[in-house]
């Protein structure tokens, strides 16, 4: 999914999505500067987030057994 960075105010930057709708991200959120007008990829991490769940299955393992 594509997002625009519509602007950037009072901390924030106000994306707009692919179906037209707004939200404000804090720029902190941000690996990395954006400015207006950038253009920004999302995608899930399917790697990562099975090494997450890998994770978080041996957490609660050394928790409950």
């Amino acid at each position: 999914m594509k997002w625009i960075v519509d602007r950037i105010e009072d901390g924030f930057a106000v994306i707009e999505a692919e179906n037209g709708k707004t939200y404000d991200i804090p720029l902190d959120a941000f690996s990395e500067e954006i400015k207006e007008n950038d253009v920004i990829t999302i995608s899930a991490d399917s790697v990562k987030t099975e090494q997450r769940k890998e994770e978080i299955e041996s957490l609660m393992d050394d928790l409950f057994i």
